[in-house]
């Protein structure tokens, strides 16, 4: 689907491109979500591109992403997706800036689209052009990423204090280990991606500072700027992120060993409580003729009270070393 966004009125208008119709002169960007065979080959005949397969745009070197070819400024960049479907993800984005025109391919749909689209529909102080929108789809994808590690670090603080204020044993009403373990997993995995897709994102906008010199994007020098440090700062937030996640999860880990330990503790003091009264009992379970003990009137009654007294003494003994 090739959706054309155009300029009328001083406002940028959405409009769906149908097959067979001209290329409208207004049109500023033009956004081709999972395109067919026939649009792709539309595109580049019209606006005498090349653009790039699924295949191509998953490609991880440099050269195969940042390049200039046919007088357009292709960049392909790592975006995060589908975080608020449940089904956090990231996927490969390319622009194009062609002279006035702005291409974008996809075949997600990363929160920043819609939101970019929706503010440079709204009235502008100038007139949207190709390099306005690719600046403002950029920046959009920033504030998408602030938000999303916003969100992971709340997540985390959650968490954390689930397990050092609350505890996290299940007998006691607490949260489940495998359920802290499980979400614990989910931030990290989220915030990995979110750093795949914030370093992607820097090599994009490294590239575009060197292509500051194009006409259009003369003027955006300042924002794009900002956008570095702005992406610099975040990747060394997500960093921090990460530090935070592993030494939780190693927390979590340590206080399920603990408790472990503790299980196993109170099995070994049963063992080692019980043992005197199982050496009385199989001192008296002998079945040999002459055992003077077993024509006492009172030798049972003696043997219940040693194993009694032994077991006490040695839970008495353990009590007193502070073994319990």
């Amino acid at each position: 689907m090739i959706t054309c966004y155009l300029q009328e009125d001083g406002l940028l208008k959405r409009r769906r491109w149908e097959e067979n119709e001209p290329l409208p002169e207004s049109a500023v960007w033009l956004d081709l979500f999972a395109p067919t065979h026939w649009e792709d080959k539309l595109t580049e005949s019209l606006l005498g591109i090349g653009v790039p397969t699924q295949e191509e745009m998953k490609e991880i070197e440099t050269s195969s992403r940042l390049y200039v070819e046919d007088g357009g400024i292709y960049m392909t960049t790592t975006l995060l997706c589908g975080i608020a479907e449940g089904r956090p993800g990231t996927t490969p984005v390319t622009f194009i800036l062609v002279g006035n025109r702005l291409v974008t391919v996809r075949y997600d749909e990363p929160k920043a689209f819609p939101l970019a689209a929706h503010r440079l529909q709204k009235p502008q102080s100038e007139p949207v052009s190709a390099a306005l929108a690719l600046v403002d789809l950029l920046d959009a994808v920033v504030e998408r990423t602030a938000d999303i590690l916003e969100a992971i670090a709340a997540e985390i603080d959650l968490i954390s204090r689930s397990v050092f204020e609350a505890g996290i044993s299940d007998r006691r009403g607490g949260p489940d280990f495998h359920d802290v373990i499980r979400a614990i997993g989910r931030q990290g995995m989220l915030t990995n991606r979110a750093q795949e897709s914030l370093m992607s994102l820097s090599r994009t906008l490294a590239f575009l500072g060197l292509h500051q010199g194009n006409g259009q994007l003369v003027g955006h020098r300042g924002t794009i700027k900002s956008m570095t440090r702005d992406v610099r700062s975040l990747s060394d937030h997500a960093a921090s992120l990460d530090t935070k996640i592993n030494f939780l999860l190693d927390a979590v880990l340590g206080l399920v060993n603990l408790d472990q330990s503790a299980i196993i503790k109170i099995f070994s003091v049963l063992a080692v409580v019980f043992m005197p009264p199982t050496l009385i009992a199989s001192i008296y379970g002998m079945n040999f003729q002459f055992m003077p003990e077993l024509e006492w009137h009172y030798g049972y009654m003696v043997s219940i009270g040693l194993m009694v007294v032994s077991a006490v003494g040695t839970y008495g003994f353990f009590r007193w070393k502070r073994w319990l």
